[in-house]
């Protein structure tokens, strides 16, 4: 046995003297948009590396399969907020809010030009655009339908055509008469003439902030290191959306290449204010977002601020 003994010190010696191989955190995107900007930024300059996180960002096809990733296991953060974070919960999913990459949705509701729409209140009897049932796009649809006075259900038609470029199409060919849309689609649409603005939706509501991160207790607490370094890489990154347009813009040029610059720089210059400038989430947009979305019926109850917001996203954490 003695002449074992110093192989196995040296074999544990060696052992310990190597760093420990760090954990792949996965994050899902439903699509890749100008609203993740903050995460493009953070892997292009290195700000996940700097913290020693390896982040792999996974671009799903729409938010239902980003979710069922999320659920399964596969990733440990997705982007997601309220009504998705109650839905879950109220399924004993573990999930919480972790990021918040804008402050407000930048959206738009937008009237097909030839319509002559003046206000939400005339599209009564009207086909208006969105993504999917229950996306973003349909829920702020409703919210704006029916503070306008009209009723969702029956004095608009919602339909799902997909993406962006499937909601200009929709516009573009007379399937829509109006669409709920996000950039480049907003900037792009008014700069063709296509369609004219209804709603500045980020200048009316300050709710449902858009491409929020979710991940679980279990991952904060398990993976504190990991948790704390995405976070952190993250924020880093709005800091350099806010005091360097030109770097951001560059970045976006290369992760969105088909994009046309001037509609990029227009799109990236209507968004600039609207991102987040702390990554964290103020408990009244939290609490008006669960109150719109339990009055829309779109999750059955409100959950309180503490309980479904992560320590280090807090207002004042």
């Amino acid at each position: 046995m003695r002449y074992l003994a110093p192989i196995t010190a040296a074999a544990l010696a060696l052992a310990f003297a190597r760093p420990a191989q760090a954990e792949t955190v996965k994050l899902a995107l439903p699509v890749a948009s100008l609203e993740s900007l903050p995460i493009y930024i953070a892997q292009a300059n290195g700000l996940f590396k700097k913290r020693d996180v390896d982040v792999d960002v996974i671009t799903s096809r729409g938010g239902g399969e980003a979710m069922k990733a999320y659920i399964a296991g596969d990733v440990q953060i997705v982007a997601t907020g309220f009504p998705e974070v109650g839905l879950m919960r109220a399924r004993n999913v573990d999930v919480e809010l972790f990021f918040a990459q804008m402050s407000r949705a930048p959206f738009a509701l937008i009237g097909r030009k030839d319509e002559n729409l003046k206000s939400v209140a005339d599209l009564k009897g009207k086909t208006i655009a969105v993504t999917s049932p229950g996306s973003l796009t349909a829920n702020l649809t409703r919210y704006f339908v029916k503070d306008a006075g009209l009723d969702p259900d029956k004095d608009v038609s919602l339909i799902s055509v997909g993406g962006g470029g499937e909601i200009l199409g929709a516009l573009k060919s007379s399937r829509a008469d109006a669409a709920m849309l996000f950039e480049p689609f907003v900037t792009i649409a008014l700069q063709q003439g296509i369609a004219t603005m209804l709603v500045d939706v980020p200048e009316k509501l300050d709710a449902f902030s858009s491409s929020p991160l979710s991940t679980s207790k279990t991952f904060i607490e398990k993976s504190s290191k990991d948790a704390r370094g995405v976070f952190d890489g993250l924020a880093e990154a709005l800091t350099f959306i806010h005091n360097n347009p030109s770097g951001a813009f560059d970045i976006a040029k290369r992760n969105f290449p088909s994009a046309d610059n001037q509609v990029l720089q227009a799109a990236l210059g209507r968004l600039q204010k609207w991102y987040s400038r702390d990554g964290k989430f103020g408990r009244e947009h939290v609490e008006r977002t669960e109150k719109i979305s339990v009055d829309l019926k779109i999750m059955p109850q409100a959950y309180p601020y503490d309980d479904v917001v992560a320590p280090m996203a807090r207002e004042g954490g």
